[in-house]
Order: C-alpha cells, then sequence, then structure tokens
C-alpha cells in the first residue's frame, strides 16, 4: 500500500491524527471498507511515536473496524458487514435488541477473556478509562459502544465483531438514543461505570465464567432501565 501524502499541518497528538483521518474519511480520500496503513505507516506518515497513533485509532471507536491479521478499515454505514444484519437491527424494537445482546454477548466476554492478547486488553483498558472520564452523554455513550465492541474484537471472530457493529447501528437510532438519554441518571452512569470495570477486571484476569456472568448481569440492568422509560 502506498503511503499517503500528509499535510502541511503538524501533527503533534493523538487528538491531530484523529482529526486528520476523520478529514480524510469525510472527503472521501479514505471511503467506507478502506484499509488504513499500518500504524508503522501512520506512525511515518504523521511524524509520532506508534504508541501514539495507537492511541489515535483507539479514540476513533467504532469508526473503525479493526480485522485480526488483515489490518484497519473505515466501518461501513449500513451497521455491519454481515448483509441484512445491519438493517434488521436498526428496525428491531429495544426489547429485542437486549434480548439478542443477553444470548450473545456474555458467550463473547466469555470468550474475549481466553482469547484476548496484550494489545486487546491495553485497547480495553484505554476505552475503560475514557469511559470513566467522559463528559456528558454523548461522549459516554459514544465509549460505551467502544468498549463492548473492543470486547468484541478480543474475540478474534469477526462474524461476532459484524454482529457487535449491526448493535452499535440500532443504538444510533433516534428511538434508543431517547431512551438511553432519559434512563441514564448520575447513579446510574456510575452504576455502569461500576461494571464495566468489574467486566474489564474480569477480562484481564481472564476469568471467563466471571466475564460471561458480569455482563449477563450488566445488559440485563440496561436492558430493565430502558424498558421501564418505554412502557
Amino acid at each position: 500500500m502506498a503511503l499517503p501524502q500528509a499535510t502541511n499541518t503538524r501533527f503533534q497528538t493523538a487528538e491531530d491524527v484523529v482529526g486528520d483521518i476523520q478529514r480524510r474519511i469525510e472527503n472521501g480520500e479514505w471511503p467506507e471498507g478502506h484499509r488504513l496503513p499500518p500504524e508503522r505507516e501512520l506512525a511515518a506518515l504523521y511524524g509520532l511515536a506508534r504508541n501514539t497513533v495507537r492511541s489515535a485509532l483507539n479514540r476513533m471507536g467504532t469508526d473503525l473496524i479493526r480485522v485480526v491479521g488483515r489490518g484497519t478499515y473505515v466501518k461501513a454505514r449500513n451497521g455491519g458487514s454481515v448483509p441484512g444484519l445491519g438493517r434488521h437491527m436498526k428496525d428491531a424494537s429495544p426489547a429485542e435488541v437486549m434480548e439478542v445482546r443477553l444470548i450473545i454477548e456474555p458467550q463473547a466476554a466469555a470468550l474475549a477473556a481466553h482469547r484476548a492478547n496484550s494489545d486487546d486488553l491495553a485497547e480495553i483498558t484505554e476505552i475503560l478509562r475514557r469511559s470513566i472520564a467522559a463528559k456528558g452523554f454523548a461522549e459516554f455513550e459514544h465509549y460505551d459502544a467502544a468498549l463492548h465492541l473492543a470486547v468484541f474484537r478480543a474475540t478474534k471472530n469477526q462474524l461476532l465483531v459484524d454482529y457487535c457493529e449491526a448493535i452499535n447501528s440500532a443504538r444510533h437510532q433516534p428511538h434508543w438514543h431517547r431512551l438511553k438519554q432519559k434512563s441514564l441518571t448520575d447513579g446510574l452512569r456510575s452504576q455502569y461505570d461500576r461494571e464495566h470495570s468489574a467486566l474489564v477486571d474480569a477480562i484481564k484476569q481472564r476469568d471467563a465464567e466471571k466475564a460471561r456472568r458480569l455482563i449477563h448481569q450488566h445488559l440485563t440492568h440496561v436492558r430493565d432501565h430502558l424498558l421501564a422509560i418505554d412502557a
């Protein structure tokens, strides 16, 4: 892959890199499905250390898809690469979405506890930190979705990653957004922070059964609060 040309902008931070990647996506230079250059090439492009570039990619959360052994791609806006899945998720009710999440995500968390490598664990930990530090609903919702996606990526199963991408497309629908915003009190936000932290600890400890149990509890709480608002 030919290295793209750098702009005249001086890049100093991960935020600068995020802004440039988003600019390239928006102007069509890096369209949906485009494979980004490897980290080492991006580091050379921006004149920054690889860990700074990695941090920038982590911050982009659900804007990118990482495929183990294949690279990082610009996410398609239809909510995943499984034909029809994104469309069905967008049309699904919150009750239907949460029912499916409770079936699949506990197994994914258990698999992540077995398969996550050091880079996966670093990414999950960093996204958790940003989720806890998030200011306001929109930022928290972004990192909440990114955290769940990072857990799915750690499974090393692309079909599961596609599933999570489709779930995130449902979370962007207006009805879902309104329900989540109405239900997310300060107290509930603190509870979700604690539940996310416990889940990440279980994955880092390679405790698959605990990770399975904790995410099931967390999603049950999310479901109950969402559906209480939707009733």
